[in-house]
């Protein structure tokens, strides 16, 4: 089965989700991600922190041979739906993440 994750983006700030074991983490960042633009203006930063709470999640080394599925659900700067770049900006931070499937709900 793939691990699944539901991800809350806010500015500067994410809440982790894994599905299958229902773990939470809530982290801000220490290197801002967001602008005053765009929710993810810096993606260098956005996967920094989206990595370290994915590695302290419980048993992410299994998350590394195995799919893994996330959606992205951002929570702020969405007024009016997100045009086609902030999509992209989201899509390519899950491939980055090495991400099977992406999902921006």
């Amino acid at each position: 089965m793939a691990a699944q994750f539901e991800i809350q983006l806010f500015t500067n700030r994410m809440i982790v989700r894994n599905i299958s074991t229902g773990q939470t983490i809530v982290r801000v960042a220490t290197q801002p991600f967001s602008s005053t633009r765009l929710l993810i203006g810096d993606l260098d930063a956005a996967e920094q922190l989206l990595g370290g709470i994915i590695k302290d999640m419980e048993g992410w080394r299994r998350f590394l041979r195995s799919a893994v599925k996330a959606s992205f659900q951002p929570m702020e700067q969405c007024e009016g739906g997100l045009c086609p770049v902030e999509a992209q900006i989201l899509c390519d931070l899950g491939v980055r993440m090495g991400f099977t499937q992406v999902d921006i709900i």
